[in-house]
């Protein structure tokens, strides 16, 4: 069975079981500090169930008929995606809302895949996963653990394939929206997509595009004088460009710092030996990317991308080793 005819298997099972149960019900028992707020609320913010948590930890909400799908679960500012369905919840063990990294919390009705003994997050960067990593893609059952092993996929086809076959009467769970809209912005940025052809100044004021290399393999390298990995990785890719340089590669490193003078002092420091260009309009953080970050799709630097001579993307995310790993293979194609 392929790995997508297995998500699906697994998400179309986990709604046919889930919507023969009578409804949802949370219960359970905390050892907490200060009274908080317990919620379960739609991927939308719409609050499903919702109550204050007093002294004494105890806690029973529901039953309440939801569709099966994802949902956020609030335990006072500590939230957690989870996959819910018309079943008993419960919910024991101590919470600490100051250093919520202290806490051990036990789950019934949860699926364990989540291992929610371990979920509460300690980043302060929401965009990192809370979820052990060891864990993604052991699919047990569940849909949220078919979407989130789906989420780490950078190939546009097998999100594809898996929307292509999951049932009409389920395109208005939330869930299934978000896949269709992965899909959808997979299609702009996914390997084999066209690569968003920008245009920025070199140290010599000259306008340099990426359509200006036509015909060859191009390495791009996104990085900020601020950003310390990133310096690292430039540092990495000195060698591997020594090694690897010839008439059909061309390396660029794209500064996304905001002041210029930020730019130009970093090439003084490092004196790095390809086109070296600079994006004015600066590395966003949180939800609003500027263009470049919407075009390649990535939220963090360093961010690396390989593209074919016909320029189309090759390779992304890429880092320390696997960059030459990945030139060495197309160019043996």
């Amino acid at each position: 069975m392929s790995r997508v005819a297995i998500v699906l298997f697994i998400i179309l099972g986990s709604f046919s079981v889930a919507f023969a149960q009578s409804g949802l019900k949370l219960s359970g028992k905390l050892r907490i500090l200060e009274p908080m707020e317990l919620k379960v609320t739609s991927l939308s913010g719409e609050t499903i169930l919702s109550t204050q948590v007093e002294r004494d930890g105890v806690f029973d909400l529901g039953p309440k008929e939801i569709v099966p799908d994802l949902y956020i679960l609030w335990l006072g500012k500590t939230q957690q995606p989870v996959y819910l369905t018309n079943t008993n919840v419960t919910i024991k063990g101590y919470y600490d809302a100051t250093r919520p990294e202290n806490s051990s919390l036990s789950f019934t009705g949860i699926d364990d895949f989540l291992e929610l003994s371990k979920w509460i997050p300690t980043e302060k960067n929401s965009r990192k996963r809370t979820i052990n990593p060891d864990v993604r893609g052991k699919l047990k059952g569940s849909m949220y653990s078919a979407l989130a092993y789906l989420s780490d996929m950078e190939a546009l086809e097998p999100n594809k394939l898996l929307l292509d076959e999951i049932p009409e009467e389920f395109y208005d769970v939330l869930s299934v929206r978000w896949l269709n809209q992965k899909v959808d912005s997979l299609a702009k940025f996914a390997v084999g997509a066209e690569a968003y052809n920008f245009t920025y100044v070199d140290p010599e004021g000259k306008e340099v595009s990426l359509s200006d290399f036509r015909g060859k393999f191009v390495l791009v390298d996104f990085w900020a004088s601020w950003c310390g990995p990133c310096r690292q990785e430039m540092k990495s890719l000195l060698p591997i460009y020594n090694e690897l340089k010839g008439n059909d590669l061309v390396f660029i490193s794209i500064s996304l710092d905001k002041r210029e003078k930020d730019w130009r002092q970093m090439l003084e420091v490092e004196n790095l030996p390809w086109v070296m260009l600079w994006n004015k309009e600066g590395f966003t953080i949180g939800d609003a990317p500027n263009m470049i970050q919407k075009a390649y799709g990535f939220y963090s630097i360093p961010f690396i991308v390989l593209i074919d001579k016909e320029g189309r993307i090759l390779a992304r995310r890429l880092r320390g080793e696997k960059v030459k790993e990945e030139i060495l293979k197309v160019r043996r194609k």
